[in-house]
């Protein structure tokens, strides 16, 4: 009897030690996936995982905002997701060329979001993050590229302006409100998360010297 009450006693304990384990390996190899020699493909590559493992969820929070007449143009805001999870493995043949695709992922993903969630939805103020990365993950050598895709996104924008698109959906003005408002509270999320990794390029920078 005490056997087998001990036995069930730390079965529990042997699972979470399990899910442990699992969790730990999880993410040492998520941390090997992103890492890259160089300081600004590493946080590139972060930002294009965080982005990629969060579009899935993205056809959720339309589904709160919207309700059932979000169903089934939203869930075609996360069709991105594998092109932002292959960054890290573009970085691996170009550190350049994962950076330029990462600027350029972001401007091609915030115009498809326009298409499927309408004008209305304040979806163009992810721009303005697609210019802020391109402001720091290019280096002063690259300054002509740096310009150039910080420039990107606010062109982009203002053709949509003069030339509107033909939207998959529009919603009405109460539902449009409630989709700007998470836009602006992701775009604060991105910013946050801009700064904490331009600060660690920093710190890596600083110590290779």
């Amino acid at each position: 009897m005490s056997d087998i009450v001990t036995s069930e006693g730390f079965a529990p304990v042997a699972r979470r030690g399990g899910l442990s384990q699992l969790w730990t390996k999880a993410h040492a190899g998520l941390r090997a996936y992103a890492a890259h020699p160089d300081p600004l493909a590493e946080a590139s590559n972060w930002v294009a995982l965080t982005i990629g493992s969060h579009l899935p969820f993205w056809p959720l929070y339309i589904f709160w905002a919207a309700g059932w007449e979000a169903l089934p143009a939203s869930l075609l805001t996360a069709a991105m997701t594998p092109v932002f999870l292959a960054i890290p493995l573009i970085s691996r043949r170009s550190s350049l060329l994962s950076r330029i695709a990462m600027v350029s992922f972001g401007v091609i993903n915030t115009v498809l979001t326009i298409w499927v969630l309408g004008n209305n939805s304040g979806t163009e103020v992810f721009f303005f993050p697609c210019a802020a990365l391109a402001a720091f993950i290019f280096r002063h050598s690259e300054r002509a590229l740096m310009i150039a895709f910080t420039a990107l996104p606010l062109g982009v924008w203002y053709l949509l302006e003069l030339y509107p698109m033909d939207t998959l959906h529009q919603y009405n003005a109460t539902v449009a409100r409630e989709i700007f408002t998470l836009n602006v509270f992701s775009i604060g999320a991105l910013i946050v998360l801009f700064g904490w990794f331009q600060a660690d390029i920093y710190r890596k920078m600083e110590a290779a010297r």
